[in-house]
């Protein structure tokens, strides 16, 4: 054999044996620079011909390490949810796709003047102060000198600003309706089985007319966003056959004028009963608000409490045959009223996750409860699917933030199974789950509608949610030290006023000092 020909033949076994140390590195992920080294030791600078394979070997280790496709990630809503998970992906280096049904963003901030459909209603002002509802890198508000309690147009125009100040607002498609979710559990494309595809259908609606564009396309993973106020939740009370009345719930609430002269039962104490009562007193002639929180009325003889027309009595318990409304045995009244509303939260909906989405997923309605979910956030056994923004009782938007950060601290580790993972095997994220949804939620005595409630005990979970995210320092304490004594003083002034009544808190106005966690406040009259 010539020595051009055994110089030739050794050049191929060569290659044989960096082809097999490429794939090799490969499965153990070395870098590329530490398998050119690698290489270049079993090569002979004086032989032209290995030094030719050498060249074309680095560059086959170098064309199949190359970066990998970028991950697909949809969000399926652009209210503040959705927002704010699409500025976290960005800000990890992924772009995502948003559907949202709407011509806007916003979501629920979104008022459209006597929508039967929407819970925004044209008088309606935040329940909680600016500074405290922000996004942790937007601040808002905090001059001291303006209301800290604003109407949702000003809520609507920050997040407008802040979708546009992070380029998330060019990553929306507008009328677009998810129709369809289906997991893809067996694709041969999974690389993690724990992570599988997720593939959505849509319709795109054409806004000037016309048949609306059908599409479908699949994701790495699929976060949804579409909140929790699209579904009108009623109860149950005896005797609503007798009533010979109006109903309608809170959602379809819009001009208090329409009241006038009439008596208004109220049925929901909590923030939107609250809200209702007091601006419909102000055209009608009484107002009744009927709240389980009502204190025992026995010491009273069975008379209501009272300030100017507004009623505040105990439960519904049952409507009589006459018509007239029973508020149980502690209360004397039992009125004759005009109009009954509803002010009694919603369910949970997601139209889109059916029997064919290949998903094992309850929304029972009336439960107000969704399962199973690892900490309320990942679907327990298929996490490439998250849930933002299902806890109520919180401070929404910087909650929000949160959860995506830790959301998108586990999409490409997960996706691309190539470590880093943070959550726990599949049994024990299962287990979590049922335990969970068993719970009753953090407050005793517990029910299975208070699973996702949070309230004072969200604090813990913003805590956990930045140690999932790996964004816990000492300045997040402070942050969230400083919402939370906020958010307490806000909620303390807010309770101690006749519900229904005067709302005096929100003419208050707050300054934050997230270093030494605490906070100013003075009255502000504009």
């Amino acid at each position: 054999m010539t020595a051009l020909n055994r110089s030739t033949l050794s050049a191929f076994i060569l290659l044989l044996s960096l082809l097999q140390l490429i794939q090799k590195t490969q499965s153990f992920h070395l870098p590329t620079s530490a398998l050119v080294t690698r290489i270049k030791t079993q090569t002979s600078s004086k032989d032209m011909s290995l030094s030719s394979v050498t060249t074309t070997a680095i560059s086959a280790a170098s064309a199949s390490s190359a970066s990998p496709a970028p991950l697909k990630v949809a969000i399926i809503g652009a209210g503040a949810a959705g927002l704010v998970t699409a500025r976290v992906l960005l800000r990890n280096g992924i772009t995502p796709t948003i559907f949202e049904k709407d011509s806007e963003i916003g979501g629920v901030w979104s008022y459209h003047c006597n929508s039967t459909t929407r819970p925004m209603y044209r008088g309606l002002r935040t329940n909680l102060p600016r500074e405290l509802m922000a996004y942790r890198e937007f601040p808002w508000g905090g001059d001291g000198k303006s209301q800290s309690f604003v109407t949702h147009n000003d809520v609507k125009d920050y997040l407008t600003r802040y979708a546009k100040k992070f380029g998330v607002d060019g990553l929306i498609q507008y009328n677009s309706i998810v129709k369809q979710l289906n997991v893809l559990v067996n694709e041969e494309s999974n690389a993690n089985p724990s992570w599988p595809k997720i593939k959505l259908e849509w319709d795109t609606e054409n806004p000037g007319g016309g048949e609306a564009q059908s599409s479908l396309d699949s994701f790495d993973a699929v976060c949804i966003c579409n909140g929790h106020y699209a579904a009108a939740s009623t109860p149950i009370i005896s005797g609503m056959e007798n009533f010979q009345g109006k109903t309608c719930h809170s959602m379809e609430y819009d001009d208090p004028s329409v009241f006038e002269g009439q008596t208004v039962l109220c049925v929901g104490g909590r923030a939107s009963g609250a809200d209702l009562a007091r601006e419909i007193s102000l055209h009608a002639k009484k107002v009744y608000l009927s709240d389980t929180t009502c204190p025992d009325l026995n010491d009273r003889h069975g008379e209501p409490l009272q300030q100017g027309n507004v009623s505040w009595v105990p439960r519904t318990t049952a409507v009589n045959a006459d018509s007239t409304i029973s508020f149980g045995p502690t209360c004397s009244e039992m009125p004759h009223v005009d109009t009954i509303i509803f002010c009694s939260g919603y369910d949970y909906q997601f139209p889109f996750i059916n029997k064919e989405s290949n998903l094992d997923l309850s929304a029972v309605t009336g439960e107000r409860r969704i399962k199973p979910l690892f900490e309320q956030l990942w679907h327990a056994q298929y996490p490439s699917l998250a849930f933002v923004g299902l806890q109520h009782s919180v401070v929404p938007f910087p909650f929000f933030e949160l959860q995506a950060e830790a959301i998108v601290s586990q999409i490409e580790a997960g996706s691309r199974d190539s470590g880093g993972w943070t959550l726990p095997p599949l049994e024990e994220r299962l287990k979590a789950a049922k335990a969970q949804a068993e719970s009753g939620g953090p407050k005793p005595p517990g029910s299975i509608q208070d699973t996702h409630f949070l309230g004072s005990f969200q604090w813990n979970e913003c805590l956990k949610y930045a140690k999932f995210a790996g964004v816990y320092d000492e300045n997040l304490a402070n942050y969230i030290e400083t919402n939370k004594r906020i958010y307490d003083h806000s909620g303390d002034q807010r309770k101690r006023l006749f519900p229904g009544g005067v709302d005096s808190y929100r003419y208050n106005s707050y300054v934050r000092d997230d270093e030494n966690q605490t906070f100013q406040v003075q009255k502000c009259i504009q």
